[in-house]
């Protein structure tokens, strides 16, 4: 598999997980964007953003 459709797959699949994170407010902490107990699991998965938008370039 091609490093750059890998990346798009892995920045669509984790765009999708911060989209539901940044959407729910019960996951983050009230005025924060920092997870509250219920959304840690959820917010752990931003790393896979990261991966997934340096792999499209290359």
């Amino acid at each position: 598999m091609p490093n750059r459709l890998a990346g798009a797959a892995l920045t669509a699949f984790s765009g999708g997980l911060v989209g539901l994170y940044l959407r729910m407010p019960n996951l983050r902490r009230p005025g924060s964007v920092w997870p509250s107990p219920h959304g840690i699991a959820v917010s752990k998965d931003a790393w896979l953003l990261g991966i997934g938008t340096s792999l499209l370039p290359s």
